[in-house]
Protein backbone atom coordinates (compact mmCIF):
# COMPACT_ATOMS: atom_id res chain seq x y z
CA UNK A 1 0.00 0.00 0.00
CA UNK A 2 2.92 2.54 0.03
CA UNK A 3 5.36 1.19 -2.51
CA UNK A 4 3.17 1.46 -5.71
CA UNK A 5 1.73 4.96 -4.95
CA UNK A 6 4.55 6.26 -4.19
CA UNK A 7 6.38 5.19 -7.88
CA UNK A 8 3.27 5.23 -9.51
CA UNK A 9 3.81 8.16 -12.35
CA UNK A 10 1.00 10.69 -11.24
CA UNK A 11 1.29 14.03 -10.06
CA UNK A 12 -0.59 13.93 -7.20
CA UNK A 13 -0.57 14.99 -3.14
CA UNK A 14 0.03 11.44 -1.53
CA UNK A 15 -0.80 10.79 1.04
CA UNK A 16 0.72 7.74 4.00
CA UNK A 17 -0.36 7.43 7.67
CA UNK A 18 2.49 5.51 10.06
CA UNK A 19 4.27 3.93 7.05
CA UNK A 20 6.47 2.41 9.54
CA UNK A 21 3.70 0.16 11.11
CA UNK A 22 5.06 -3.31 12.03
CA UNK A 23 8.17 -3.31 9.34
CA UNK A 24 11.92 -3.62 10.31
CA UNK A 25 14.27 -0.71 10.70
CA UNK A 26 15.93 -1.63 8.04
CA UNK A 27 13.15 -1.31 5.66
CA UNK A 28 11.65 1.71 7.37
CA UNK A 29 15.16 3.57 6.58
CA UNK A 30 14.72 2.18 3.11
CA UNK A 31 11.19 3.86 3.16
CA UNK A 32 13.05 7.40 3.32
CA UNK A 33 15.21 6.31 -0.40
CA UNK A 34 11.19 5.91 -1.55
CA UNK A 35 9.89 8.74 -1.03
CA UNK A 36 13.16 10.95 -2.05
CA UNK A 37 12.63 8.35 -4.96
CA UNK A 38 8.86 9.51 -5.67
CA UNK A 39 9.66 13.00 -4.73
CA UNK A 40 12.66 13.49 -6.78
CA UNK A 41 10.98 12.30 -10.50
CA UNK A 42 9.05 15.59 -10.14
CA UNK A 43 11.50 18.12 -8.75
CA UNK A 44 12.90 19.07 -11.82
CA UNK A 45 9.69 19.95 -13.42
CA UNK A 46 7.73 20.83 -9.71
CA UNK A 47 7.09 24.66 -11.14
CA UNK A 48 5.03 22.64 -13.99
CA UNK A 49 3.40 20.31 -11.37
CA UNK A 50 4.33 17.26 -9.16
CA UNK A 51 4.23 14.77 -6.53
CA UNK A 52 3.60 15.95 -3.23
CA UNK A 53 4.04 13.34 -0.30
CA UNK A 54 2.36 14.18 3.13
CA UNK A 55 3.80 11.14 5.74
CA UNK A 56 2.51 11.16 9.12
CA UNK A 57 5.33 9.37 11.32
CA UNK A 58 6.93 8.51 14.46
CA UNK A 59 10.17 6.79 13.10
CA UNK A 60 13.14 8.49 13.87
CA UNK A 61 14.58 5.91 11.39
CA UNK A 62 12.89 7.31 8.46
CA UNK A 63 13.50 11.07 9.62
CA UNK A 64 17.54 10.17 9.76
CA UNK A 65 17.61 8.66 6.58
CA UNK A 66 16.18 11.48 5.14
CA UNK A 67 18.80 13.95 7.15
CA UNK A 68 21.70 11.70 6.06
CA UNK A 69 20.83 12.21 2.40
CA UNK A 70 20.75 16.05 2.66
CA UNK A 71 24.34 15.95 4.42
CA UNK A 72 24.94 13.67 1.59
CA UNK A 73 23.60 15.47 -1.21
CA UNK A 74 25.59 18.81 0.38
CA UNK A 75 29.07 16.85 0.60
CA UNK A 76 28.43 15.67 -2.23
CA UNK A 77 29.01 12.53 -0.84
CA UNK A 78 25.42 10.10 -2.08
CA UNK A 79 26.32 6.49 -2.67
CA UNK A 80 26.01 5.67 -6.12
CA UNK A 81 22.55 5.37 -7.61
CA UNK A 82 20.75 7.22 -4.88
CA UNK A 83 18.91 10.31 -4.92
CA UNK A 84 19.81 13.14 -3.22
CA UNK A 85 17.87 15.83 -0.92
CA UNK A 86 18.26 19.12 0.21
CA UNK A 87 16.31 20.83 2.55
CA UNK A 88 14.11 23.17 0.90
CA UNK A 89 12.36 19.97 -0.65
CA UNK A 90 11.73 18.63 3.60
CA UNK A 91 9.28 20.22 5.53
CA UNK A 92 9.53 18.86 8.89
CA UNK A 93 5.87 19.66 10.67
CA UNK A 94 5.50 18.78 14.86
CA UNK A 95 1.87 18.57 16.05
CA UNK A 96 1.40 19.20 19.46
CA UNK A 97 -1.63 20.02 21.70
CA UNK A 98 -1.32 22.82 24.14
CA UNK A 99 -4.74 22.40 26.35
CA UNK A 100 -6.34 25.09 23.93
CA UNK A 101 -5.98 23.46 20.96
CA UNK A 102 -3.53 22.22 18.50
CA UNK A 103 -0.25 23.73 17.56
CA UNK A 104 1.80 23.27 14.52
CA UNK A 105 5.47 23.87 14.16
CA UNK A 106 7.83 24.01 11.80
CA UNK A 107 11.54 22.35 12.46
CA UNK A 108 13.87 23.96 9.94
CA UNK A 109 16.64 21.90 8.40
CA UNK A 110 20.10 23.41 7.61
CA UNK A 111 23.08 22.58 4.43
CA UNK A 112 24.54 19.57 6.46
CA UNK A 113 20.79 17.47 7.62
CA UNK A 114 20.67 19.36 11.22
CA UNK A 115 17.82 20.93 13.07
CA UNK A 116 18.22 23.95 12.80
CA UNK A 117 15.05 24.12 15.97
CA UNK A 118 15.04 21.98 18.86
CA UNK A 119 12.82 19.08 18.96
CA UNK A 120 10.03 19.31 21.16
CA UNK A 121 10.90 18.04 24.88
CA UNK A 122 10.37 14.31 25.03
CA UNK A 123 10.77 13.54 21.39
CA UNK A 124 13.69 11.28 20.19
CA UNK A 125 14.58 11.28 23.59
CA UNK A 126 14.90 7.83 24.17
CA UNK A 127 17.64 7.01 21.70
CA UNK A 128 20.51 9.25 23.49
CA UNK A 129 19.27 8.43 26.67
CA UNK A 130 19.88 4.13 25.61
CA UNK A 131 23.32 5.25 23.81
CA UNK A 132 24.80 7.15 26.50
Amino acid sequence: PVVVPALRKRNEVLAIDQPELHIHPAVQVGLGDLFIEAAEADMEHWFLSAKVLLIETHSEHILLRLLRRIRETTANELPPGVKGLSPEHLSVIYVEGDGKGVRFRSLQVDNDGEFRDQWPHGFFEERAGELF
